[in-house]
């Protein structure tokens, strides 16, 4: 007898049905129900923790004071970037460039060495309009991470603007079992990547099907999405990663992936409904 695992129902079946197609399989687990799979979907949506940001223990020096050691401007130019960035709402390294005070190569080349990442002085944007990685484009918008090459031995590289947002690498990494290795480019690049990036993909490939994105209302919507998929497998596998204000989790099974991307207010409790937004990808 198999008894469905989630903790409101726990109901039995015999193991013949089971394995003539009654009820589904998500991560080992047998769930009797759509309704079960759904109960759990919104358990894990609430309660998945922050994946870690690897962050170094010691802080990076700051930018003006590296921007100074390596000669890229004086300590006059960045006390007045400082000023004007109170008005101008600019990144320090783009106000500096904006004021004619610093080269936008020599600023990034500080920045990724602040970072410890590598960087690209410039992008081939004709590179990711076959969607490297597979990924839908609006899950690379919300991660903040484009996909610049396939998957080598694991490994994958991405590009990313200034601050590299290292949660997200760290969701990636939970969520598809890549090692991303970032590289940082600048502001306009990195919308260029944005802006091309799947643009080329054959929607009518055999074995895929074409990027959707599906807004819902509430947390709920989100746990529906979730169940609806995994249930349309006998077997499959979910899992989560959280990064503020973001809970990504995939859905896998049967050559169908599913991505379901929940955006959650930074204020909201736990058990309040959220707007969530999802995106779908088959490979």
């Amino acid at each position: 007898m198999a008894r469905c695992a989630a903790e409101a129902c726990g109901r039995w079946c015999p193991e013949l049905l089971v394995r003539r197609g009654v009820g589904t399989s998500v991560d080992g687990f047998w769930f009797c129900s759509k309704a079960c799979v759904e109960h759990m979907a919104r358990r894990r949506l609430i309660e998945a923790r922050p994946v870690a940001a690897g962050i170094p223990t010691v802080p990076p020096m700051r930018l003006g004071a590296l921007l100074r050691h390596h000669g890229l401007c004086g300590a006059e130019a960045i006390e007045q970037a400082l000023q004007a960035q109170r008005g101008s709402q600019l990144k320090l390294g783009e106000q500096l460039c904006a004021m004619g005070a610093a080269e936008r190569q020599g600023v990034l080349r500080v920045l990724a060495a602040q970072a410890g990442v590598g960087y690209l002085a410039s992008v081939d944007v004709a590179g990711v309009r076959e969607g490297p990685g597979g990924l839908s484009p609006h899950a690379v918008r919300a991660l903040g991470l484009v996909p610049i090459s396939g998957v080598e031995e694991g490994r994958i590289r991405v590009a990313c603007p200034a601050p590299v947002p290292r949660r997200a690498l760290s969701a990636l990494r939970r969520l598809t079992g890549w090692v991303p290795e970032p590289y940082l480019v600048s502001d306009d690049d990195w919308h260029a990547l944005v802006r091309n990036y799947g643009a080329d993909v054959d929607e009518d490939a055999p074995g895929r099907s074409p990027a959707e994105f599906v807004q819902t209302a509430s947390l709920s919507d989100a746990a529906a999405r979730i169940a609806a998929a995994a249930t349309r497998g006998r077997d499959t596998t979910v899992t989560e990663a959280r990064w503020e204000p973001y809970t990504w989790v995939r859905v896998q099974g049967g050559g169908m992936v599913e991505d379901v991307l929940l955006a959650r207010a930074t204020d909201t409790g736990s058990n309040e409904e959220v707007p969530c937004q999802a995106a779908t990808t088959s490979h």
